[in-house]
């Protein structure tokens, strides 16, 4: 039986999706963690390769797949000018000096390719747990971490707003796609233009969701009693807790190595001094 997420509907074989919610959370937070440790190219390949191919493993559906592929490479070409165009990185070769000072060296593509694979990673990892996760599922998984019921809350309304936010924006465009609307054509300013009145409708759509959301909580009594029951009980295996201390470890570890063994650190290759 197929179960709603964040983002689509996903078999209920899958193992991350009858994991329980603490080792779920955890594993969010963790590989986003361990990205950000990471600074060699090779480490950072090899975690992105291994996430791409979780995603075929733990049966979970590559749905946008040509949405998700569009944000990479917007993405990367933000990074790729910012470092063509703005830094000064030393390397054993120059290729091209501009004017203003800033050169592009082998280090900087280098660099450039180190940040597109980390914010790759980063995004596969958190598309991989959030799409086989519920708001539920956050919410449980920072209780089990003790942490007060009006953070829980809050972090799943932020995730739930998210693909909230992005399902009114697709319905908006298309509405406006139907009264004629083109956003294809014209010029970057007259396409960016186009996009702004999306952005207005869509400004208005998340103040009267904030409204609604509210009067919801206050309708509920939230934040009335000092204890909280829940209608849904998780039972934490002992697998869950070893799941959960692996992850925890594997970040310390990460940081270890980064950090006092020089192994992640940039280039990865090279010992640091």
């Amino acid at each position: 039986m197929s179960q709603r997420t964040f983002f689509t509907y996903v078999a209920g074989d899958s193992p991350l999706v009858r994991l329980h919610p603490l080792p779920k959370v955890t594993l969010l937070l963790s590989v986003n963690l361990v990205a950000l440790i990471i600074e060699a190219p090779i480490p950072l390949l090899l975690l992105t390769i291994m996430l791409a191919l979780s995603f075929k493993l733990l049966r979970v559906p590559l749905i946008g797949l040509k949405k998700f592929v569009i944000v990479v490479l917007i993405a990367s070409q933000a990074v790729l000018i910012s470092y063509l165009l703005g830094s000064s990185i030393p390397g054993s070769q120059v290729y091209y000096t501009y004017p203003w000072g800033a050169y592009v060296s082998d280090m900087t593509l280098l660099y450039a390719a180190t940040m597109i694979m980390r914010y790759t990673s980063m995004l596969l990892g958190s598309t991989l747990i959030l799409a086989t996760t519920t708001s539920r599922d956050i919410v449980y998984g920072a209780a089990a971490f003790r942490l007060p019921h009006t953070i829980a809350l809050m972090m799943s309304l932020a995730f739930r707003t998210t693909t909230i936010f992005v399902e009114d924006f697709i319905r908006v465009r298309d509405a406006m796609i139907l009264r004629g609307a083109n956003f294809s054509e014209g010029s970057i300013l007259e396409r960016a233009r186009k996009y702004a009145n999306v952005f207005t409708s869509m400004i208005v759509i998340a103040l009267r969701r904030i409204m609604e959301i509210a009067y919801a909580l206050q309708a509920k009594g939230f934040g009335a009693a000092p204890k909280r029951t829940y209608y849904r009980e998780y039972k934490l295996r002992i697998s869950d807790v070893v799941i959960t201390l692996t992850l925890i470890a594997g970040v310390l570890c990460a940081y270890v190595l980064r950090y006092y063994v020089g192994f992640l650190a940039f280039p990865g290759w090279l010992p640091s001094v």
